[in-house]
C-alpha cells in the first residue's frame, strides 16, 4: 500500500474556502460541477476530475482515486490516498454541495412556475391588470396591451385611474379603492359586473369586470379581469332590433288579417316603421302618374314637421322616392345636401337629411311607396330600406285584401239590388195583370150574381175569388210592397204595423227617403221581426224605431259615414237565434250595403234586433 498523502488543515480549509466561493457565486446546477472540479481539484493537487450520475454514499479512496457524494451525483479525482480528516472534510463537502443543488432545482421549479403562469397570462383572451394599493398599474399582458391601446411600458406605475378609467367615474374609483383599503375586503367583485372602460384614444366602451385580491404577503393588490363586451351589446341590440322588428310585423299582419280599414291600417304600417327605424317621420304615398305623388298617411315625432296628409307632390330629383318611382326597388339617400329638385328643397325646409323607402306594388304594378326620413346627421344603418320593404309587402296585401272586399260587397249589392228590381216586376206583373184580370173577373161573378139571384154555385165562386184575390194582394206585398215603391219606407212600415197581431209602437225619424235599396232592407228587417214576433215571442206589444245617425260613424274603423239604423224591440220571452234563414238572410241583404245586424235576446228580458247600414258612400 502506498503512504498516505494526507493534506495539512491549512490546505484543508483552503479547499473549504474554494468551494464556498463557487457555491456563493455560482446560479445553475450545471454550471456548478464543473467549477468544483477545478476548484477542489487545484486545491488539493489532484488530476482527472469528472462527475458521476448518482451519488455514493460516502467518501472513499481506492485505486489511486477518491470519490465522494455532491448532491444526486459523484466528484472523483486522481490522486493519492487521502487521510480520514481529508475524507471527512469531503463528505462535509459533500452535504453543502447537495444543499446548494437542492436549492437549486427548487428555485427553477419556481422559475418555471412562474414562466408558466407568465405565459397563460399572456395567452388568456381577457385583459388582466394588476394594481397596488396605491391604486397604480404594476402589471398588465398583451390582452389588456391591445384592449386599451397603451403597452406595459407606458401603462407601468401610472395610475389605473387615469390610464382606463372615463373622467366621469374616476373620482368614485379613487373612492371605492380607499374604502376597500379601509374595509379590508379580499373579493372587491367576485361575480361579472359590466363598467365602462377607455382606451388611449379616449374613447369609452362597455367592459365585463371581476376584480380579486390574492392572498400575498405585504401591502394588498388588486388583480381585475376586463373583457370587452362591445360585440356583445352589438349583438344583443341586433337581437332586440330584430324581435322589435317581428313584433311590428306581427302587429301589422294582425291588422291586415282583420281587415282593418286601409286608411286606419296606413297609419298604423307609418307610425309602426317610423317608431321601429328610431326615425323623426314617415309617410306613405300613392303615385299618380305623370311624376305625381299624393301623401295618404304620416307619422311625425313630437316637434317635427312634414309635408302634411292630402298633399300632392312632384316626384323629381333624386330623392327616395324618385328612386322608387324610377326602379321600382326599395332605395336610400344619405344626403339630400347639394341634391336639385322641388322635392329636394321641400325636404330640406323641413329640415330632412337623410330618407329610405320601399315600394307598394298593388296588382302588379307600382302603387306607392313607404318612406322613412330623419333629421339626424347621421344616415340610416346599411339595408334599413330592405327592413321596411316586408312593411310595404304588408300594405300591398291589404290593398288587395280591400280590394276583394269592395269586390264582394259591390257584387252582393248587385245580386240583392237584382233581387228587388226582379221583385218590382213581379209585384208590377201581379198587380197590372193577374190581380186586375181577378178584379175583373170579381165584377163579372157579381153581375152575373144578381142575374140569377140565390145561384149558391155563383156565391161560392164569388167568395173564393175573393180570397184568391186577397192571397195574390198579400202575396204582391211579400214580393215587394208597392207602397214601399211609390210613397217610402214610412208609410211601407205602418201597412206591417197596422197589419200586426200585436200592437205595434211606430217611430220613424226621417226627413228625407233613404236609397232604394236601403229602404228595401229596412223593409224587410222591420217585416222579418214583427213577423217573429208574431210567432214566437209570445209579447205584449213591440217598438219600431227608424232614423238616420248624423254622427260621423266610427271613426276608428275609417267607416265616418252617415247611416240609418233600425230597431225592433219587443218584450217577449227572449231567448231567439241568429241561425234561422230569415235572419241569416236579412244578415246578407244588410252587410251587402256595407251595413251590420245585430240580435241580442236575453232568456225572459225581451229581443231587440238592430241594423245599421251607410247612407252615404
Amino acid at each position: 500500500m502506498r503512504a498516505h498523502a494526507v493534506p495539512d488543515a491549512a490546505v484543508l480549509l483552503q479547499t473549504e474556502h474554494a468551494v464556498v466561493r463557487v457555491l456563493a457565486s455560482t446560479e445553475g446546477e450545471e454550471e456548478v460541477y464543473p467549477a468544483l472540479l477545478k476548484a477542489i481539484g487545484g486545491s488539493l493537487g489532484w488530476t482527472g476530475g469528472e462527475v458521476l450520475e448518482g451519488a455514493i454514499p460516502r467518501a472513499v479512496a481506492e485505486s489511486g482515486t477518491v470519490a465522494f457524494p455532491a448532491g444526486a451525483r459523484t466528484l472523483r479525482f486522481s490522486g493519492p490516498d487521502p487521510g480520514p480528516a481529508t475524507l471527512a472534510t469531503l463528505d462535509s463537502l459533500g452535504s453543502q454541495i447537495g444543499v446548494f443543488v437542492e436549492r437549486c432545482r427548487a428555485q427553477a421549479a419556481v422559475r418555471a412556475s412562474d414562466a408558466r403562469k407568465g405565459a397563460i397570462l399572456e395567452a388568456a383572451f381577457d385583459a388582466i391588470v394588476t394594481m397596488d394599493h396605491e391604486g397604480n398599474v404594476v402589471e398588465a399582458n398583451r390582452a389588456a396591451e391591445a384592449m386599451f391601446g397603451y403597452t406595459f411600458a407606458e401603462m407601468a406605475g401610472g395610475e389605473l385611474a387615469e390610464l382606463i378609467v372615463p373622467p366621469s367615474l374616476r373620482e368614485a374609483h379613487r373612492h371605492g379603492v380607499r374604502r376597500l383599503l379601509e374595509l379590508g375586503e379580499r373579493h372587491v367583485l367576485s361575480h361579472p359586473t359590466e363598467l365602462t372602460g377607455m382606451r388611449s384614444d379616449g374613447s369609452e366602451f362597455p367592459v365585463e369586470v371581476i376584480v380579486t385580491q390574492p392572498d400575498l404577503p405585504g401591502p394588498p393588490v388588486f388583480v381585475g379581469h376586463l373583457r370587452d363586451v362591445t360585440e356583445r351589446h352589438a349583438a344583443e341590440a341586433a337581437l332586440r332590433r330584430l324581435a322589435d322588428e317581428q313584433a311590428a310585423l306581427r302587429r301589422v299582419a294582425t291588422a291586415v288579417a282583420a281587415e282593418t280599414e286601409p286608411r286606419t291600417l296606413f297609419g298604423l304600417v307609418i307610425e309602426e316603421v317610423g317608431r321601429l327605424m328610431e326615425a323623426q317621420s314617415a309617410n306613405m304615398i300613392r303615385y299618380d302618374g305623370e311624376a305625381l305623388a299624393t301623401v295618404i298617411g304620416a307619422w311625425n315625432a313630437e316637434g317635427v314637421r312634414s309635408v302634411p296628409v292630402g298633399a300632392t307632390v312632384r316626384v323629381d330629383g333624386d330623392t327616395a322616392s324618385a328612386r322608387v318611382w324610377r326602379t321600382g326597388l326599395p332605395s336610400r339617400v344619405d344626403t339630400y345636401e347639394g341634391q336639385e329638385g322641388e322635392l329636394a328643397d321641400t325636404l330640406r325646409e323641413l329640415g330632412f337629411r337623410s330618407a329610405i323607402a320601399a315600394p307598394v306594388v298593388f296588382g302588379g304594378r307600382l302603387w306607392g311607396a313607404v318612406i322613412v326620413s330623419s333629421v339626424d346627421p347621421e344616415p340610416f344603418p346599411e339595408g334599413a330600406e330592405q327592413r321596411i320593404a316586408d312593411f310595404a309587402e304588408l300594405v300591398a296585401q291589404a290593398l288587395a285584401n280591400a280590394e276583394a272586399r269592395a269586390q264582394l260587397a259591390a257584387s252582393r249589392a248587385r245580386i240583392v239590388q237584382a233581387g228587388d228590381a226582379e221583385r218590382r216586376r213581379l209585384e208590377r206583373n201581379l198587380h197590372d195583370g193577374a190581380q186586375q184580370r181577378l178584379v175583373s173577373l170579381s165584377l163579372t161573378l157579381r153581375l152575373a150574381a144578381r142575374r140569377h139571384g140565390g145561384d149558391p154555385e155563383l156565391l161560392r165562386a164569388g167568395e173564393e175569388l175573393a180570397q184568391a184575390l186577397e192571397e195574390l194582394r198579400e202575396l204582391a206585398r211579400g214580393i215587394h210592397p208597392a207602397v214601399l215603391t211609390e210613397y217610402g219606407l214610412e208609410p211601407a212600415i205602418r201597412a206591417l204595423a197596422t197589419r200586426a197581431t200585436v200592437p205595434v209602437d211606430l217611430d220613424v225619424e226621417l226627413d228625407e227617403r233613404l236609397p232604394a235599396p236601403v229602404e228595401a232592407a229596412a223593409y224587410y228587417v222591420v217585416a222579418e221581426a214583427l213577423t217573429n214576433v208574431a210567432k214566437y215571442a209570445q209579447a205584449s206589444g213591440a217598438h219600431v224605431h227608424v232614423f238616420r245617425d248624423e254622427r260621423s260613424g266610427d271613426e276608428a274603423s275609417g267607416r265616418g259615414r252617415r247611416r240609418a239604423v233600425v230597431e225592433v224591440r219587443d218584450d217577449g220571452v227572449g231567448g231567439a237565434q241568429e241561425s234561422g234563414s230569415g235572419l241569416r238572410g236579412l244578415a246578407d241583404r244588410v252587410e251587402a250595403l256595407g251595413g251590420a245586424l245585430w240580435l241580442n235576446s236575453p232568456a225572459g228580458e225581451g229581443t231587440t234586433l238592430l241594423a245599421e247600414m251607410p247612407v252615404e258612400p
